[in-house]
């Protein structure tokens, strides 16, 4: 970067039309959470057709911790820009408030009101207010001494002035380029992969399509420009202040006209995009508290939060809770029953706590994911490969299932989506009009289907993953349907375990060739027209001939929102008393995760013995103590010997041969069925 413009947050924002009907609000705070003796500013934000893009007046209620009323119906501040294209402003206003030191930390509710004039709509919302020592386990907002001293603030080159390690560090993470390695991606072949390189999803499809509209949260200030980024293109701020906002600067030369499906004639402007590809952002004062400047800003950084993980990924997939189903923006307070880890009345953990960091590489990558830049997080990190204590019920049964085939989100994640509805499915062919869509402009997004406290579906995972990659080549599954993600793993293979997913629904354009088309996907945002978008698609992509409509899903895993240790299932929430639990009946898919494929012998417990009765669970148990491996009875029925029986005593033995069941039970403690048995 040459000069302190920052970059990333390119697409649409005014339209020439207005459309009529659907007007909303947005509220928001900064910062947050708010600090007892500090001054606050309150947000909201017309989403949808307001009259001549405007917003003309605003009116404020607010209440303490307490639920006192400290204003009623007070005017807000109303900001508007005389020259269109009209920016963002012209839709908010604000309120700036002093919350006294006296006053109780927890949360408080405020309401607004607002008008074009013709039009009005009000909404109610809450936030957190801290102690003036920080939000505990939000990650620490303390200042840090050493940044007192900072006079000016000149973008990016003020930090990397004297964090240049920190700098080169950021140039190689996931979260500047997008990509990395992908040694749990199965079919990557060892590739440098990410959103930027090959990646496409179930949801917004081919983000480097989508003319800068996905670079709104990224870290580098010139968006996912084409040249290779340098450390003054690391915009630090956006995870080391929460108070921070930016906007990109528009460019009233660049509006698109298009005729979009309703026949409408709409105009959409872009953001400024300099010679060598930057798109450019500045500081949105608007947005942040009353005079603060970008000095206070560098004078105050901090340690990571929740909300500045949450500030990006909230939002992934296009709108709050959309993709990952198990956190969304109040995830940076959530209640204990949304998420105990996270709840400052449960564990109060900073998304740092797990997530480790080592020069600025993230560990955690999920099944959708391509990339891997450091170590996995896991439970047993903090809780041990015993995590039942001995004082439970049941304990070393407990203990047995979370050291073996199931894993801890199974039974402490019973539901996902606890905080907000999650898309379940996105259909393109079903254009909808979103008026907050494309920076409050409006936009087309395939009709989705949201739903909120789902169940999940369960899943084998290794920690390795199948994803898709544009230019592959794909087949369908025995259903018809194309798998764009899905996990690795197998019953009883010795390192899989249960998983709960959420799995996501679309429709995808199929080439003639057996590969997706990557959609010019800003196509379908401003004329609502898929086929267009495809079409552009194809020619970026140099395809030619012919393209299907096809269904296509992916595998989420789920991993956050752990519920209170009250809520954990109990055996029969899952079991029968008989171990043949018939799927759709109890919790877990039993047949469909594969336990219940079993020999007729075993059973009829013959294959080893006589026939003799005990129940399920004490024969279970029995068995698990003297039998090698479970694959050994969760199998399918042999087929014959590896070799003649004549001979196959001869492999281990000399002058010995087969003397019935009780040489197969001898047999049977000691090795793998495979060592003797064809399947």
């Amino acid at each position: 970067m040459k000069r302190f413009l920052f970059a990333a947050m390119a697409f649409v924002l005014f339209a020439g039309n207005v459309y009529a009907g659907d007007r909303s609000v947005s509220m928001s705070v900064n910062p947050e959470p708010a600090l007892l003796g500090s001054a606050v500013r309150l947000i909201c934000t017309g989403t949808g057709d307001w009259e001549h893009d405007r917003i003309t007046s605003g009116k404020l209620t607010f209440w303490n911790a307490s639920g006192v009323r400290l204003l009623s119906g007070v005017s807000m501040t109303v900001s508007t820009t005389s020259n269109p294209p009209y920016y963002t402003a012209d839709l908010s206003a604000t309120y700036d408030y002093s919350i006294k030191s006296t006053e109780s930390a927890g949360t408080w509710t405020f309401e607004c009101t607002i008008s074009d004039g013709e039009h009005s709509a009000t909404r109610q919302s809450t936030f957190q207010v801290a102690t003036s020592g920080g939000a505990g386990g939000s990650g620490g907002t303390n200042p840090v001494t050493a940044h007192q001293s900072i006079t000016s603030y000149n973008g990016p080159s003020t930090c990397i002035a004297c964090h240049t390690t920190a700098g080169r560090d950021m140039l190689n993470s996931l979260h500047m380029t997008w990509s990395g390695p992908t040694p749990e991606v199965t079919n990557a072949g060892g590739a440098m992969l990410g959103k930027a390189i090959k990646g496409i999803n179930t949801f917004c499809t081919y983000a480097m399509s989508s003319k800068g509209t996905c670079f709104n949260c990224h870290v580098r200030s010139d968006g996912n420009a084409p040249h290779a980024a340098g450390e003054n293109d690391v915009d630090c701020l956006m995870c080391h202040n929460d108070t921070y906002q930016r906007k990109f600067i528009q460019d009233p030369n660049s509006g698109v006209t298009v005729t979009n499906v309703l026949g409408i004639i709409k105009t959409y402007y872009f953001g400024v995009v300099e010679p060598d590809g930057d798109y450019v952002t500045e500081p949105d004062f608007a947005l942040m508290p009353p005079g603060i400047t970008m000095v206070d800003i560098a004078k105050n950084v901090h340690k990571p939060t929740r909300k500045s993980c949450l500030r990006c990924h909230a939002k992934a997939g296009g709108a709050d809770w959309a993709k990952r189903g198990d956190m969304g923006l109040n995830t940076v307070a959530p209640t204990r029953d949304q998420d105990v880890h996270m709840s400052q009345d449960g564990a109060n953990l900073t998304c740092t706590a797990c997530h480790k960091t080592a020069s600025h590489k993230i560990g955690g990558r999920g099944i959708d994911l391509r990339q891997t830049e450091a170590a996995d997080p896991t439970c047993q990190q903090c809780h041990g490969t015993a995590p039942h204590p001995s004082t439970a019920a049941n304990y070393l049964t407990m203990n047995r299932h979370a050291a073996g085939r199931v894993s801890c989100q199974v039974c402490h994640i019973r539901t996902f989506g606890k905080g907000g509805a999650t898309e379940m499915s996105r259909d393109w062919n079903a254009p909808v009009w979103s008026p907050p869509f494309c920076n409050n402009q409006g936009g087309f997004v395939g009709h989705e289907v949201k739903v909120s406290n789902v169940l999940p579906e369960y899943a084998w995972f290794d920690g390795t993953s199948y994803v898709y990659n544009v230019g592959e080549t794909i087949t369908p599954n025995a259903q018809g349907v194309y798998t764009m993600a899905k996990a690795n793993g197998a019953a009883f293979d010795g390192k899989s375990k249960i998983v709960p997913i959420k799995r996501h629904t679309t429709n995808t354009a199929l080439h003639e060739s057996g590969r997706i088309v990557p959609p010019m996907i800003m196509w379908m945002f401003m004329t609502g027209d898929y086929d267009l978008a495809v079409r552009e698609g194809m020619k970026e992509q140099g395809m030619t001939g012919s393209y299907s409509m096809v269904t296509a899903d992916a595998e989420l895993l789920i991993t956050h929102g752990v519920d209170p240790k009250t809520q954990a299932p109990t055996c029969t929430t899952c079991h029968n008393t008989y171990g043949t639990t018939v799927d759709g009946t109890k919790m877990i898919p039993f047949d469909k995760l594969g336990y219940h494929v079993w020999p007729a012998k075993v059973r009829a417990c013959t294959l080893c013995h006589s026939s003799e009765t005990m129940s399920w669970e004490s024969m279970h148990n029995k068995h698990r103590s003297i039998i090698r491996n479970c694959q050994n009875c969760h199998t399918k029925e042999p087929i014959g010997l590896v070799k003649p029986q004549s001979d196959l005593c001869n492999d281990c033995h000399s002058l010995k041969s087969w003397s019935g069941a009780s040489t197969h039970k001898k047999h049977v403690t000691r090795y793998d069925c495979i060592k003797c048995h064809k399947f």
